[in-house]
């Protein structure tokens, strides 16, 4: 079967399970942070484009605050927003994250060598104080204690290090390298060092109420069809990220 028929096929189904729920839905309404190469002030960036591209399945259209990630839980929360972009596990009970993530990755924690000594593994964070930014971490993501102190951006992370008032900035390599840029702080990188500590995959997250529901049904179905029809691939490779492995979720 080609894949314009394929898509067809599955659009149509789409569209008749949408009407099924009774989402005459014209906008549907994301909140999370600005991140570089993800979610640009202009509209560009991999997650624009990706849910755009989903939505534009239906003939929706998305539209996007930007706020901290704990607030924009709060609006999905509150059905001020129908999905937060994007976070590895929901913060309540009445949220839920998607099937098919947005992004997948690994991150890594980053030291000063002379302050921590020889990495030994995961277990290197036994007990330490690791810089996060506010709400990208939690103690879930870590196989072993740790004191987990949030701070308000990516930059007071690495400062955190530096300054050698917390043991490690744990984060995207990503956003290390971006916090590092941003900081215009001048240090010897030979004395530092980043090592892997785990991945995940970034989720929407939606609402437990029968719209949340079918906002979050029409992504995963809409990320099934651009994924099975090659479309997505192509927008993760525009914007330099990984694909992730859609058909093993």
């Amino acid at each position: 079967m080609k894949k314009s028929c394929f898509l067809s096929i599955l659009l149509f189904l789409f569209l008749f399970c949408a009407s099924a729920y009774g989402t005459e839905l014209k906008e549907v309404y994301s909140a999370g942070p600005e991140w570089e190469t993800f979610t640009h002030r202009d509209g560009t960036g991999l997650y624009h484009e990706v849910l755009r591209e989903v939505f534009s399945l239906y003939g929706i259209s998305v539209k996007h605050e930007y706020v901290p990630t704990n607030r924009g839980d709060e609006l999905v929360l509150a059905g001020l927003a129908d999905m937060m972009t994007c976070d590895d596990k929901a913060t309540s009970d009445q949220l839920h994250m998607s099937r098919y993530p947005l992004y997948v990755d690994k991150y890594y924690a980053f030291f000063r060598k002379e302050l921590v000594g020889p990495w030994r593994g995961v277990d290197t964070l036994r007990g330490k104080d690791v810089a996060c930014q506010l709400g990208y971490y939690h103690e879930w993501d870590f196989p072993v204690p740790v004191h987990i102190r949030d701070m308000s951006s990516g930059v007071k992370c690495l400062q955190m290090v530096l300054l050698e008032r917390s043991d490690f900035y744990v984060d995207d390599m990503l956003f290390i390298e971006d916090s590092i840029e941003k900081s215009g702080l001048s240090f010897n990188r030979l004395d530092y060092d980043a090592q892997e500590v785990g991945v995940r995959s970034y989720h929407p997250i939606f609402n437990d109420t029968e719209r949340g529901q079918a906002v979050m049904q029409l992504f995963d179905e809409g990320m099934f069809a651009l994924h099975k029809t090659g479309k997505l691939k192509l927008i993760y490779e525009k914007w330099g990220h990984d694909y992730p492995d859609f058909d093993s979720f």
